[in-house]
């Protein structure tokens, strides 16, 4: 790709991640949250089609954990791209499977929320447990599972480690 072309597609992608004022400073000036969303760009490069995101929120305060989340619905909603995301924070799977993005009046994006339903058709959920797949679902199949591990993790109750030294005390 020609340098004047790299320049232009880097601008493009920071300004998807609204760190375009931020183009001229170093990794070192740039905060955790900021580091996080050029990662995102830098995953958008060659427009994929589908990204994977490994705790994308993990150690971030809550605004930007948002911001984080907002962006990985934008690309899905507005960019068509798909997203597999790892995460172990239930309120992250709880706004990603209940917001969605769209275009407003002027060009500017709109977040709207799904309601309690937590059940947008273009989101599904897989959880594993110990390696094992327990669950595959909408959300809504998610919050109505009679598993009592899925339930604890739901309500962010401590979760006990399975015994495997059975006999021992």
């Amino acid at each position: 790709m020609p340098e004047e072309d790299v320049e232009e597609e880097v601008r493009s992608l920071l300004e998807f991640v609204r760190l375009d004022n931020e183009m001229d400073k170093l990794p070192s000036e740039l905060s955790g949250g900021m580091r996080k969303r050029v990662s995102v760009a830098r995953a958008l490069v060659g427009n994929p089609k589908i990204v994977l995101f490994d705790e994308p929120t993990v150690a971030l305060d809550p605004p930007t954990s948002g911001t984080i989340c907002d962006l990985i619905i934008e690309l899905r909603d507005l960019e068509n791209v798909a997203s597999i995301v790892v995460t172990h924070e239930m309120d992250v799977v709880k706004y990603l499977t209940s917001e969605y993005a769209s275009i407003g009046e002027r060009g500017k994006i709109k977040f709207k929320d799904d309601g309690e339903r937590l059940c947008l058709t273009n989101t599904n959920i897989f959880m594993l447990r110990n390696g094992r797949a327990i669950f595959s679902g909408t959300s809504k199949e998610l919050i109505d599972s009679d598993n009592p591990y899925i339930q604890e993790f739901i309500r962010g109750t401590e979760l006990l480690p399975e015994r495997t030294d059975k006999g021992q005390e």
